[in-house]
């Protein structure tokens, strides 16, 4: 098994956190308990199913980025970049500035980290001699 550094470590927390924070919004917009949502169920229907969608995104790429994957490290890059834009298509408010950080935070960690997502561990190479 490979020598997982801290960031690494921290990224998978932030990530967690940005699954559980999809999964609490998501519940709160399928009980109807979101003060600022207009009062159109279609749109409500729609937005608690792509927040468990995202989430169960992020559940699996948080599965396979445990181990190095080029794949995984990409799409997780990808998912997170676009989650950041689509914040700013909001009223920018200080809970979205918080919820920025929760994404930009794992972006800035997978970038200094990307070595160990990219390169295979020489404990791999030499299994695979």
């Amino acid at each position: 098994m490979t020598n997982r550094p801290v960031s690494v470590t921290v990224t998978f927390a932030f990530i967690l956190l940005n699954i559980l924070v999809w999964l609490a919004f998501g519940i709160i917009v399928a009980i109807n308990a979101h003060p600022n949502l207009p009062d159109i169920p279609i749109m409500k229907v729609i937005m608690t199913i792509l927040s468990f969608a995202v989430a169960g995104i992020m559940v699996g790429l948080f599965i396979l980025l445990r181990k190095p994957n080029q794949v995984a490290y990409f799409l997780t890059l990808a998912v997170l970049g676009v989650i950041s834009l689509l914040t700013f298509f909001d009223d920018v408010g200080w809970i979205d500035l918080l919820f920025l950080a929760f994404n930009i935070v794992p972006v800035i960690l997978l970038i200094k980290d990307r070595t160990w997502y990219l390169e295979p561990s020489k404990s791999n190479q030499l299994k695979s001699v």
